[in-house]
Order: C-alpha cells, then structure tokens, then sequence
C-alpha cells in the first residue's frame, strides 16, 4: 500500500509540473522544443536547412536553422514592432512637411 501511495503521489507531482511556449529559447534544438510545447501545427520547411515552425494557439513562430532555434517571434513581438515602424514613419513625414515648408 506504501508503494503505490509513493507511485500516486510521485504521478501527481509530476503531472503538475507544465512547461509553456515561453520557456522556448533560442539555441534550443527541435526535441527540446516539443519536449515543452508538442508538436507545430505547421512545419515549413525552407531551403539551406531552414525550418518554420507555426504554433497557431498560441501565436509564436520559431525558426529552425540545422534543428537549432535561431528566432523566437510571438504576434506580440510583431504587433510592438509594427507599432514603432508606424512611429517611425510618422515622424519622418513630420521632418519631410518641416523641411518642404
């Protein structure tokens, strides 16, 4: 009976143990990858040994180069980089209507 309690509780502590997406780093390789977060649910496979791993759910891709995570890139990321290129373009056309007047 001690056995088992010991196997249950090493089972349930074990279960609680959760690894997200945000434990991906890069310098990972693809087994460490779906070790955390399963399987992509699309892999792109491109040329020179360059991947393209797509997790829809929880919008992140990862990029592979020779089965190395080389590029973290969450819609976030995307989203914030958007935002300071709009920025950036904003102000450029306030130097261009400055110098043009």
């Amino acid at each position: 009976m001690k056995k088992i309690i010991i196997i249950a509780t090493i089972a349930l502590l074990t279960a609680c143990v959760t690894r997200d997406i945000n434990d991906i780093k890069e310098g990972m390789s693809s087994t460490e990858v779906t070790d955390i977060a399963g399987e992509p649910a699309e892999k792109v496979e491109m040329p020179l040994d360059i991947e393209w791993w797509v997790y829809e759910e929880d919008k992140v891709l990862l990029i592979f180069e020779n089965d190395t995570v080389t590029n973290v890139t969450s819609e976030k990321e995307i989203e914030e980089s958007l935002k300071d290129f709009e920025k950036g373009m904003e102000d450029i056309q306030k130097e261009i209507e400055e110098l043009t007047k």
